[in-house]
């Protein structure tokens, strides 16, 4: 299916989401500091309105506040703003749309949509007064065997598995951490997955993007990714043929452990790092896959 995520134009109702810890407690900032510069911005008190996310059930917050309201802002990480992507298929509106305030770690959609930059350059005001122009960039939505929704990725192999050893970890401590913790976690998960890799019976079955069908195994590999936007893992990952709108998935093969600080150290040259994954990353453009 697709989506969409803009900005916001006079005439609409917006409602804001915002998860309070994201960004080691910046939305808590941005939930106080909203109301002011949507005031100063001359937008009336009646055009919007702002709650901040329950500890679960964001997706039906989003849906319900879209009830209410035309457009869609969300304040948090690309977690949250999946959830509330969820919330927005729930709510069946083909006119709805939704608005980014990045305040995660990766921060993969916003890098996608322009908006992070707007953000760390010129800050919150310049931010929500660039959504407020209402360009519509559409999003395709991809069903993942009718449990979620997917728009940025999804990992199978070792990327998966250090989501969700530093997510169980993260669960057990309760605690808030910074970004650069977040990261740190993230990097000692990933040096206890150092052994990890596909196993030897994993296999895909894609329809590819020319008609045809590939099935191939992928078993002792280190990871599968499926992405539907162009930035991976805060950047790391440019995958040069991937479109956000094109109803296309790129899936892509990490097969070596040498492969992950390959993409690191070329993650900030473009054509390097374009010539690296065409030389090394097996990949394919499907319109639907089986794993």
């Amino acid at each position: 299916m697709n989506a969409s995520t803009a900005g916001f134009g006079p005439g609409l109702r917006y409602g804001f989401l915002i998860n309070p810890v994201s960004g080691s407690g910046r939305g808590r900032r941005v939930h106080d500091q909203l109301p002011s510069i949507l005031e100063g911005l001359g937008l009336e008190r009646s055009a919007w309105m702002m709650e901040l996310t329950a500890s679960k059930g964001v997706p039906e917050q989003a849906r319900r506040i879209l009830a209410e309201c035309d457009r869609l802002v969300v304040a948090g990480g690309d977690g949250t703003i999946g959830q509330a992507l969820e919330g927005l298929r729930l709510s069946g509106r083909a006119d709805a749309a939704l608005g980014v305030i990045p305040l995660g770690t990766g921060n993969d959609l916003a890098r996608e949509l322009r908006l992070l930059q707007v953000f760390q350059r010129k800050g919150l005001r310049s931010l929500v007064a660039a959504l407020l122009e209402d360009h519509i960039s559409p999003l395709d939505l991809w069903d993942v065997g009718g449990r979620a929704v997917l728009a940025n990725y999804l990992s199978f192999g070792s990327d998966g598995w250090i989501t969700e050893v530093f997510g169980r970890s993260r669960d057990l401590s309760g605690a808030r951490h910074s970004t650069l913790g977040i990261k740190f976690g993230y990097a000692r998960a990933g040096l206890g997955s150092l052994a990890r890799h596909l196993p030897q019976s994993f296999r895909i079955r894609a329809h590819l993007a020319d008609g045809s069908i590939l099935e191939r195994s992928l078993g002792g590999h280190r990871a599968l990714l499926a992405l539907n936007v162009g930035s991976y893992a805060s950047g790391i990952l440019r995958p040069v043929r991937t479109r956000a709108d094109d109803g296309l998935l790129t899936l892509m093969s990490i097969p070596h452990l040498w492969n992950y600080p390959v993409l690191v150290a070329t993650s900030s040259f473009p054509k390097l790092q374009g010539f690296f994954q065409r030389r090394m990353l097996p990949s394919w453009q499907a319109t639907a896959f089986e794993a």
